[in-house]
């Protein structure tokens, strides 16, 4: 059998890995924040499995958002991020309160926290996006890579 040559072809694939990963997570953001509606637009207390459903569902997405936000360097992570990390902590630590309000509370407060992630994420990934494209100039308007 004849040997075939063998040619490499060298391809950047970080940005197309980048985007598809940025659609993953917005879309992961998007589930997180229907869960959050959920929980905030509760009228009056649900039946107990609802509950703890839909309380399941906030302490899933809040801890995978949690690592999310725990891998942004420090020095770039907002604020809010910050608060949300903390908020969250203290949550899984205190857990739901005493009395027939308390489970309802406990999902109204991880919706919340769960919705500073999202935002965090969103504000981080907008500041990061808004900076990357252009090159800066000294003493002149930015430029965009695909600009003559």
């Amino acid at each position: 059998m004849p040997e075939q040559s063998e040619r490499t072809i060298e391809v950047d694939l970080s940005t197309p890995l980048r985007q598809i990963a940025t659609s993953v997570e917005e879309h992961a953001e998007d589930e997180a924040l229907l869960t959050v509606r959920r929980a905030l637009t509760m009228q009056q207390n649900p039946d107990a499995l609802a509950l703890a459903q839909l309380t399941d569902a906030l302490l899933t997405h809040a801890a995978s958002l949690a690592e999310g936000i725990e891998a942004i360097p420090a020095g770039r992570r907002p604020v809010r991020g910050q608060g949300a990390l903390r908020d969250w902590a203290m949550l899984q630590k205190d857990g739901p309160g005493d009395g027939p309000l308390g489970p309802w509370s406990y999902a109204r407060q991880l919706a919340m926290v769960v919705r500073s992630m999202v935002t965090t994420f969103r504000e981080y990934r907008a500041a990061e996006e808004s900076r990357a494209p252009f090159v800066g100039r000294p003493g002149l308007p930015p430029l965009a890579p695909a600009a003559p």
